[in-house]
């Protein structure tokens, strides 16, 4: 098999046992579904479940992460934009394909089941990670500056999205995360309302 059609494969294996295994857990209940449970509706073995994930956490979270990229490979970047406004643009894009929607749900299942919250982070991190490497990729010759800048904008909105879902206990949904993430970026374009400290 062509590496190409490999990697292509295992992809897919692992996007079916993700979502198999998000799909059982929010209709049953999380301590109603078996990683076995996963594996046969999946028709996959136990062993192969294993080389994806280390348990049926880590599956459930990994949802987030394959719908967020599959965005990612969909989002048309506006042309001629800052690196703050690009944020802010695939941020919608990724909230409009409901992207986002899989993340709210999932720190949702989180609140009653606190063996998921450490998945939960990581999946996250993945994803704001992909997020700034793909505006990243569309800034073509981008300086130290705005390297920075994406960078800075990204562990920011990490945070905001990482409290909003799981530390204030705030569940609305994407409309809230998408007010959070603007004011956040606004509030980044703005310099916080500081001047910028000197180097020296």
């Amino acid at each position: 098999m062509a590496p190409g059609l490999r990697d292509a494969k295992r992809t897919a294996v692992a996007q079916r046992l993700a979502a198999t295994a998000f799909d059982q857990v929010r209709e049953r209940g999380f301590g109603e579904v078996t990683v076995d449970d996963v594996v046969a509706e999946a028709e996959v073995s136990r062993r192969t479940f294993s080389n994806y994930y280390s348990c049926k956490e880590a599956a459930v979270a990994a949802v987030v992460v394959h719908r967020v990229e599959a965005a990612l490979r969909e989002w048309q970047p506006p042309t001629a934009a800052d690196p703050l406004t690009l944020v802010s643009d695939l941020v919608d894009h990724q909230i409009r394909v409901g992207a986002f929607g899989s993340l709210t749900e999932v720190a949702a299942l989180a609140v009653g089941h606190p063996q998921l919250v450490p998945f939960v982070r990581e999946a996250q991190w993945q994803l704001w990670v992909a997020v700034g490497d793909r505006v990243l990729d569309v800034l073509p010759g981008a300086g130290d500056d705005d390297v920075e800048t994406v960078r800075l904008a990204v562990g920011a909105l990490f945070g905001i999205v990482s409290a909003s879902l799981i530390g204030s206990g705030d569940r609305s949904g994407a409309g809230n995360l998408r007010g959070a993430v603007h004011r956040g970026i606004a509030r980044l374009g703005t310099g916080l309302g500081r001047p910028a400290a000197s180097e020296g």
